[in-house]
Order: C-alpha cells, then structure tokens, then sequence
C-alpha cells in the first residue's frame, strides 16, 4: 500500500513574504501546497507564494473570511488536508508526528493545539480560553465527511472517529496586530457572529485583548520553535516587488461559493420536491416503517446529511384525520443519507410511527428547516391503521417476561407482548407501568388488552 500524501492549503491577502516562510516549513513533508489568495494583493507581490505553493489562484474576496475554505480544500488531491490560518505557524513537534498521524487507518480527522504566543515569540498564554484551544485543522480528503460553515469563527465540521494531538500549533496574532487593531477586530468579528461569549466576555474580546485580563498565565515557547518562530516573523513581512507571475487561475464567485455550505437562509433554500413511491399504506397501531420518498433540491443550497452541518434540516411529519383535523402535529425527524447538492434527487426512507389508535389517516411529508420553519413542499398519502391487541406480561424477572414474551410471539403472532411494570429495555419488548389504565379499563373496544401472569 502506497504512503498517504498530504496536501497543506491556506488563504491569504499577505504579508507575502512571510506567508511564505510559515508554509515553507511544511515543504520537507507535503506533497502538495494550495494557496489562495484575495485578488485585491498587489500581482507584484505575489512571487514568494509562487516560489513556495504548487498551486496558488486567485479569488474574489467577499465577506465572511471564512466563505472559501471549502473551495480551498476541493483544490486539494493528497488523502489528507491540513489546514493553516495565514497567521499560524507549525511546530517542531508537530511537523515531525504529521507522517504517522496521516497512516492511522482508523481515524477521519484531528483536532490540533493551537497556542496563543503573546508578548514575544517566546512566551504563549496558558490561561483559558487561549489554552487549549483545539482547532479542526488535519481531516482526511473525503468530501462526505467534512462540512464547510463558511462562517468567522465556526470550525469545519467532520465526523468519524477522530483524536487530539498535543503538538502544537502556534498562533501568531496578537503579536502581528496592536492593541487598537486588535479591538477594532473584536468589535467587527462581534457584529458579524453576535452573542458568543467565553468566560463571562464577548467571545472575540475574551481571545484578542488579552491586555484587559490581570495575572495571565505564561509558559516558555521550547527554544527550537521560538527560534524558527522568530526567524519566520523577522525582516521585510511583504519582500520586494517582482513582475507578476504569468498563468495565475482566477476562480469565480460561483465556483468559489459551490463548496460554501453555510450561506445563509433566503426563499431559495425551501425549494423542495417530495415524491412517495406509494400512495397509500397500511400499518398497525404505534407500528413505525420506514416510508420511501424521492426528495428533490430545486433550490441553491446545499443540504447536509445526518447530523453534520448547517442549516439544520430533516424530513418531518404530521398527521391527519379525514377530516383535515391534526392528530400528530410533530412526528419523527428523518436526516438526509448524504450531501444533496442542488438539482439533486435522492431516495430517503423516511421514518414514521403510526398513531395508537385505528382508522383512516391522512399522513403528511415535509422537510423542515429546524428551530424555523417547514419548507411547505409537502406530500400526502393515505394510511389505514389497524388494531393492535396488546398482551401485558407481569409476575416474574424480566428475564423469565423475556421467555414468556418470545413465546406469546410464536403462539399468537397477533399481538404485541409488553410488560407491566418497569423494565432495563435490554430485551426488545416495551415496558407500560400504568397498571390502572390497562388491568382496570382494558384497552377499550379497539385496543384489547389482557394482562398474563407468569
């Protein structure tokens, strides 16, 4: 089997130079460098990342910073992506531990320490929230796993198992920026994601003004880093002017914006087609199936699968009487089996628990955007639900219920075996401990209920 490779990916409007000298460290282990740089840096400037990048295109920048970082990583082809700020600079350590932690084969993605250096590049923060500060840097190159916010300050999303690694990353930010930049940032970056807060601050206030903070916490950088760290901060941060390098690809907003999946809500998301593939259905009371639809993207967002992403979207259901009257106003929640992009049809069984009582049902499908709002695409079939005869087991250790229950199941395949009374669930078979409503009333004419002793 041949070694994993590894490409290294940023995105940049400079300082050039030394941009280049942060990703230049990373040249004696990556396989590939992809740079993408803001279209407003002057062209004369751009030589060092040419020197040092396989691949460098240009972007058009539009807020939020975050928006390409998903186009970024579809440039890339090595099985592993490790992701850099421009203002980020690896360790010796991690440098060295970045081969094996690329072979693990039982693994999706890493989160790194990032440490905060503050003062010189000799010291870093050891106080929350600066440490730890685990970042989502290293993911394995495989687009069903990882899921791009696009949003300032929202991590990338994977899923999969996943470690932490100690070695760190070092985050050269508040050395880069003073105290008044460094605020007029806190003040913008609250305004774009509002109401996050750490520690009883502002979120972004809490990270980039540490000088508000008395009896902070300092440990030494090791003295290789510092050393290397100081090297990559020393000297003309931009390098002198070079006519531009020929051949340079311009990326498009649309090409750049495929990939950003967490633009934000407006009427096109809500354009959906639903298709069941039966139009009527037959089920037993509280029997839950699975129902097969065919659920189009007419709009221009990117849905995601399962639990990963946003916005948060699932298909629902409601149900009906005939006579347009709700029985079940929110029933089973269904998340999508994998990305749907736009102009995309996926088949999606979708999960639905039948009402306890018998008779005719109007069962309505929709997706619904959760915490906002249903799309209003919605379809319709006809359910028929019958009877189920339940049969209460009691008098005995759940064990001995368990036997009793798999026996009624072989002698009576009719009726649905439940005990009386508290149980682990370990076995399968509910537990129902209102005794009253079933030993004293029954089940009434269409639920038939008889309590058996063992």
């Amino acid at each position: 089997m041949s070694p994993s490779t590894l490409s290294v990916c940023c995105i940049t409007r400079g300082p050039s130079r030394r941009v280049a000298l942060q990703l230049g460290l990373l040249r004696p282990v990556a396989d590939e460098i992809v740079v993408a740089v803001d279209d407003r840096l002057d062209p004369e400037l751009l030589e060092p990342l040419v020197a040092v990048a396989d691949e460098v295109v240009l972007y058009p920048y539009e807020d939020p910073v975050d928006r390409p970082v998903g186009w970024v990583h579809a440039l890339c082809r090595g099985d592993w992506i490790l992701w850099l700020d421009d203002d980020e600079l690896v360790s010796k350590r991690l440098l060295a531990e970045l081969e094996s932690l690329v072979r693990a084969p039982d693994v999706t993605h890493y989160w790194l320490t990032r440490r905060w250096l503050w003062r010189d590049a000799r010291s870093m923060l050891d106080d929350a929230p600066w440490y730890p500060d685990y970042q989502l840097r290293l993911v394995r190159n495989d687009p069903a796993l990882l899921w791009f916010p696009g949003i300032t300050h929202w991590p990338i999303e994977a899923v999969g198992p996943h470690r932490y690694v100690e070695a760190p990353l070092y985050h050269t930010d508040l050395l880069l920026n003073p105290l008044e930049r460094r605020r007029e940032k806190s003040s913008r970056y609250e305004r774009l994601l509002p109401g996050k807060r750490v520690g009883g601050l502002p979120l972004n206030h809490a990270y980039y003004l540490p000088e508000d903070r008395n009896g902070l916490a300092l440990v030494p950088v090791p003295e290789d880093d510092a050393l290397q760290i100081e090297a990559a901060l020393a000297g003309d941060p931009w390098g002198e002017k070079a006519p531009p390098p020929g051949g340079l690809r311009r990326a498009t907003r649309a090409e750049v914006d495929v990939h950003w999946h967490g633009r934000p809500a407006a009427p096109e998301l809500y354009r959906a087609r639903l298709e069941p593939l039966r139009e009527r259905l037959s089920l037993a009371a509280r029997e839950t199936r699975a129902v097969d639809v065919r659920i189009s993207n007419d709009g221009t967002h990117t849905w995601p699968p399962g639990a990963l992403g946003s916005p948060q979207l699932r298909v629902g259901s409601r149900w009906y009487a005939p006579d347009g009257t709700v029985v079940v106003q929110d029933g089973l929640r269904t998340p999508f089996p994998h990305t749907i992009r736009p102009g995309e049809t996926s088949l999606v069984p979708v999960d639905v628990t039948a009402p306890g009582k018998p008779g005719h049902y109007v069962l309505e499908l929709d997706l619904v955007h959760e915490h906002v709002r249903w799309f209003g695409t919605p379809a319709t079939l006809g359910v028929d639900v019958a009877p189920q005869p339940l049969v209460l087991l009691a008098g005995a250790d759940e064990s001995t219920l368990a036997h009793l229950a798999a026996e009624v199941c072989n002698a009576v395949p009719g009726v649905e075996p439940a005990y009386l009374g508290e149980s682990t669930g370990s076995s399968g078979y509910r537990s129902l401990t209102g005794a009253r409503r079933y030993v004293l009333e029954g089940g009434g004419p269409s639920r038939p209920a008889t309590l058996w002793r063992a």
